[in-house]
């Protein structure tokens, strides 16, 4: 599962860990789990459509909007 490492834009510019794969990602930070997107069916995405790069691009906007998540 590929691993990228990103300083948040605004707010404190924490950085965070995505590990991101095919319809998954898991955002941590400091070692902490912060958010868990398991599976891109369940939120209507298709498995065709749910590349790592979207994951990516995904987990990226969560992390700016902190959506499902504490800074």
């Amino acid at each position: 599962m590929p691993v990228s490492e990103y300083i948040r834009r605004t707010g404190k510019r924490l950085t965070y860990t995505i590990e991101y794969d095919r319809g998954e990602y898991f955002i941590h930070r400091d070692g902490a789990m912060k958010k868990s997107f398991p599976d891109a069916m369940t939120s209507g995405i298709s498995p065709k459509e749910a590349t790592p790069d979207l994951m990516l691009k995904l987990a990226i906007g969560d992390i700016e909007t902190l959506n499902g998540m504490e800074e």
